[in-house]
């Protein structure tokens, strides 16, 4: 596979949004380019289906409401829309889906990646799908790199991790996010590379799955941090990764049990200076952010701040009952900024 080639410092990348909702034959001609389909129950399927699209270079992105049909994908839709991966997802419901002899069974949260290279035929129950299409060009894939159509649980390393990237950029789409910074692209598409190839990716798609997989290991830490039980077993055993690779991975953060100890003291600190110390509030805060004993939260807050915990702040972090006047370098700076955001 080539690699992927990204610019680091590229700027956001533009959304182009579109929305569409109505009767089923509506449905039937957005999709004429991709697939043929007949509604289980066209009377029920007569009433409506909704659809809502983004385009985010290369990526276009649909989340998709609709009720029960079977789709047949034939060699006039592969000749059509045949350079591209479908990345999809049920949030609800499920489907059936034969392609070159091959059964494919997609569950509820389950990711499918299937390669619209071949012709398939698919039964669907109702669905709330989640939807990106990926061209082979992007990931530099070809079809005969790997399996048609691979599937992975919300369970597996893989799943779990496009998954995530899925909801990070579904997320920003449906809050109305007019640009996607090109890592977050990046990321998603490493690991769709990795999940149709995952012994010829290459060693650039490897990286951005890496990173995905940092950052579901941070979102894990962080949301543990109170857990005293806490620890490098903890993720090791979550992830399945080896002791080494989760090393390398925080070297920077001198490994993940410095990382755990920093993500610990920074938020008992945050905690400490929101709220006017009070007897006993060290200890509720050091235990609440799983310091194994006062001692231990001391000696950190000593080493990394200069102070006893108790020392550290005058008072709480407090809102001015009255701003301050505006100083002549903020009325530049604002003054600079209407004229970017005003158009010439």
């Amino acid at each position: 596979m080539k690699p992927l080639d990204f610019a680091t410092n590229a700027p956001g990348i533009p959304v182009f949004e579109h929305k569409l909702d109505g009767p089923i034959d509506v449905w039937m001609y957005a999709c004429t380019a991709i697939f043929g389909l007949a509604p289980t129950n066209r009377k029920e399927a007569r009433k409506d289906f909704s659809l809502a699209s983004w385009f985010v270079d290369p990526i276009t992105i649909v989340n998709s409401k609709y009720h029960g049909m079977v789709t047949q994908h034939s060699n006039w839709h592969v000749e059509e829309s045949g350079n591209q991966i479908h990345v999809h997802r049920y949030a609800s419901g499920r489907a059936s889906v034969e392609t070159v002899g091959l059964p494919v069974e997609c569950e509820t949260g389950a990711i499918t990646l299937l390669d619209y290279s071949r012709p398939f035929t698919s039964v669907h129950t109702r669905n709330d799908c989640h939807s990106f299409f990926v061209p082979h060009s992007a990931i530099g894939y070809t079809p005969s790199d790997a399996l048609h159509a691979p599937v992975y649980s919300a369970e597996s390393m893989i799943g779990r991790l496009i998954g995530q990237e899925m909801d990070n950029l579904l997320n920003q789409l449906k809050n109305g996010a007019r640009s996607i910074y090109p890592a977050d692209v990046k990321r998603f598409l490493g690991c769709v590379a990795v999940g149709m190839s995952p012994d010829t990716a290459s060693q650039s798609a490897r990286v951005c799955a890496r990173e995905s997989l940092k950052r579901s290991i941070r979102a894990f830490i962080e949301a543990r941090l109170h857990d005293p039980e806490l620890s490098v077993t903890t993720v090791l055993q979550s992830f399945g990764v080896s002791r080494a690779s989760l090393y390398r991975m925080f070297e920077t953060e001198d490994g993940v049990r410095s990382y755990i100890s920093r993500r610990r003291l920074y938020r008992a600190v945050t905690n400490l200076a929101e709220n006017p110390l009070r007897r006993g509030q060290i200890h509720d805060v050091a235990e609440h952010w799983g310091f194994s004993s006062d001692a231990s939260f001391n000696r950190m807050v000593r080493r990394e701040f200069g102070v006893a915990p108790g020392a550290l702040f005058e008072a709480p972090i407090s809102e001015p009952i009255d701003a301050p006047p505006i100083s002549i370098v903020h009325e530049k700076m604002n003054a600079a900024a209407r004229r970017v955001a005003t158009p010439a």
